[in-house]
């Protein structure tokens, strides 16, 4: 009873992300993202899922909003440096080899998010805890991150998911 809850809320939250992202409140898009809600948690559940969603998607609400926080700042930061990069001509692109210090998978997919989402970089790849990163910075901003000397603050944040 408690697990078909949750699936329910899910679902109801799903549908919510489906009518927000298709702008309508139509009876057919609700039914549509009702129905393709309900598949998507049914496949998930069955075919990708070796455990529960609450262990292996665990995350404290104060993890997420210093993560959140923290992402928004940087979106900007990066927005502005890269906009002054291009306007001097600093465009260098290089694929960097990066090997995180986080050792859950949420916390290294949600770092490859961050990447993704932070303008001048993108994450190319990804192969246990080493991410392939395409960087469109100089030559001198990765070069203490690419090797390894410390975690990043992104890293020490998700990394307090553990604990």
């Amino acid at each position: 009873m408690k697990k078909m809850f949750r699936t329910l809320v899910l679902v109801i939250i799903f549908t919510g992300i489906w009518l927000v992202l298709n702008e309508s409140m139509s009876l057919s898009q609700i039914l549509t993202g009702l129905f393709f809600s309900a598949v998507s948690l049914l496949f998930t559940n069955r075919m990708l899922l070796e455990n529960d969603y609450r262990n292996t998607y665990a995350i404290k609400p104060e993890v997420l909003l210093h993560y959140a926080m923290y992402l928004f700042v940087q979106i900007y930061r990066s927005g502005f440096s890269a906009i002054l990069k291009i306007i001097k001509g600093e465009d260098t692109v290089k694929i960097i080899e990066y090997e995180t210090c986080i050792s859950n998978d949420l916390g290294i997919c949600l770092l490859a998010n961050a990447i993704t989402l932070t303008p001048g970089t993108v994450t190319i790849g990804k192969n246990g805890r080493q991410l392939q990163i395409l960087a469109f910075q100089d030559e001198n901003t990765f070069t203490d991150v690419a090797a390894g000397k410390s975690c990043s603050p992104y890293e020490m944040i998700l990394r307090s998911m553990d604990s």
